[in-house]
């Protein structure tokens, strides 16, 4: 399977801050730490290893392609799991990637990993549960 990101910074669909899921943080001063939603995104990409709650090393040859070509290094793939008051987001087989400087939620993934659905708005988005339309989400 090729990994392909080709929205890379799309800012329509940038979710909200989310805080990491370790308590412990590497990220350099200033660093964007956030989590962004991205439709064109076929997997979870983060540069920031502590993200991962689970991980293991990347055996693959793959590499991420962004919108201009150039590939990027996979060095683990792992889960995250994002804490929430409704509901924890779980984010299933993120790619660690130490060259990303923006940590990509796949809005593919990210429905599919949570049985839930996004409603896309001019000015928000709503992540739903598939099965009691819930609100889980919203940024």
């Amino acid at each position: 399977m090729v990994v392909r990101c080709f929205k890379r910074f799309d800012a329509n669909f940038t979710g909200p801050p989310q805080k990491s899921t370790s308590s412990a943080s590497t990220a350099p001063c200033g660093a964007d730490t956030n989590w962004y939603v991205d439709s064109g995104a076929t997997d979870h990409i983060t540069g920031e290893l502590e993200k991962l709650s689970f991980h293991d090393k990347y055996r693959g040859g793959e590499q991420v392609l962004t919108a201009n070509g150039a590939g990027m290094t996979i060095n683990h793939i792992g889960h995250s799991t994002l804490r929430f008051p409704v509901r924890d987001i779980h984010l299933n087989n993120v790619l660690h990637v130490p060259s990303a400087s923006k940590n990509l939620v796949s809005a593919h993934r990210l429905v599919k990993d949570n049985n839930a659905f996004l409603e896309l708005h001019p000015r928000h988005f709503s992540l739903k549960d598939q099965a009691t339309r819930t609100t889980l989400l919203e940024g």
